[in-house]
């Protein structure tokens, strides 16, 4: 397989740095041990960061042979996306759980597709709980046993 090589602007490369970087973080987050083709293609990207003149924000570290970024912009990267996206995505799987509970009492265990009536039946249910989770929040939200 041949090489591929890429043109791009100083604010793509950017971009791409950054894209990395979330990426590499993600797949890697929650790992005892790091993806190293995540690793080594973040590695090579970062690399070129004189070239994207991004020498505030890229750096080499020497002693352990890697590049990394400047702990402020990996910060602001974090605070800016995944912490978007955390919020985001627990809302949205909250929603998909408590309607998956709601679905079983109503139909016991499901295995395999949903019907068409199922289907309909869960969007609404998710419907529903999202609409109660806007106005109150997990205020209301109560596990009774």
């Amino acid at each position: 397989m041949g090489n591929v090589k890429l043109e791009m602007t100083k604010e793509q490369y950017e971009t791409l740095v950054e894209m990395v970087f979330l990426g590499t973080w993600m797949v890697n987050s929650t790992k005892l041990e790091l993806d190293e083709q995540f690793e080594d293609v973040r590695e090579l990207v970062l690399s070129k960061y004189k070239e994207g003149n991004l020498e505030d924000k890229v750096s080499y570290q020497e002693q352990i042979g890697v590049h990394d970024l400047d702990v402020d912009y990996e910060s602001k990267l974090l605070d800016t996306h995944v912490e978007e996206y955390d919020e985001f995505s627990f809302w949205d799987k909250l929603v998909e759980k408590l309607a998956e509970k709601e679905m079983t009492e109503i139909y016991g265990p499901l295995e395999g597709k949903l019907t068409e009536d199922q289907m309909e039946k869960r969007l609404t249910i998710e419907e529903e709980i999202g609409r109660k989770l806007e106005e109150t929040g997990v205020t209301k939200l109560t596990f009774e046993e």
